[in-house]
């Protein structure tokens, strides 16, 4: 074989060693990456599961017949009576019920 085959058949093999390896890379970058979405997206299902249950809790914590019940057993607080009772008005509110009145 004249020398110029074998460089010819040697720079092939090396083009086609490199597009391979080229290949492989890039194949693995697909994957490593598909495995990055798939890890980000069970953390955002785990993220708004979380936050499902954190708005669940706060509706829980702020329901009036619990707030009261706390007010009660915690703080001792007790309903006024209502003869006791009494209605404070801003200036502004007494003229818009004044003008409503009329």
């Amino acid at each position: 074989m004249k020398k110029t085959a074998v460089l010819f058949i040697m720079g092939a093999f090396a083009l086609i060693v490199v597009g391979a390896a080229l290949h492989v890379s890039l194949r693995y970058r697909v994957v490593h990456t598909g495995y990055q979405i798939g890890e980000r997206l069970a953390e955002q299902r785990e993220l708004e599961e979380e936050a499902r249950k954190l708005h669940l809790e706060l509706s829980l914590l702020r329901s009036p017949e619990r707030v009261e019940r706390l007010a009660r057993e915690k703080l001792g607080m007790v309903r006024p009576d209502p003869v006791r009772i009494r209605v404070v008005r801003t200036q502004e509110q007494l003229a818009a019920m004044e003008a409503h009145a009329r």
